[in-house]
């Protein structure tokens, strides 16, 4: 299973639940670029969330990702 497969399945579900929404832009080699919108974009808790994230890659995936997110307040981009 790829990494956005993966993220879109398994990350994205538990974000919603929780009323936030992240978005994987990009996968390059141990890198991941997240956009972080709505109420993740304003979350104090959300470098915990993408080190967990990041654990979870490890254990369902054995890959070591660095999830590094942009903060965009708005689920609409201009």
């Amino acid at each position: 299973m790829d990494v956005k497969t993966w993220f879109d399945n398994e990350i994205v579900p538990c974000v919603r639940a929780d009323g936030g929404w992240l978005e994987l832009t990009e996968a390059d080699g141990d890198t991941a670029a997240v956009t972080a919108m709505g109420e993740c974009a304003h979350c104090a808790a959300l470098d915990g969330c993408l080190r967990w994230v990041r654990e979870k890659g490890n254990r369902d995936l054995g890959l070591d990702i660095r999830f590094v997110a942009k903060r965009e307040p708005f689920l609409w981009r201009k």
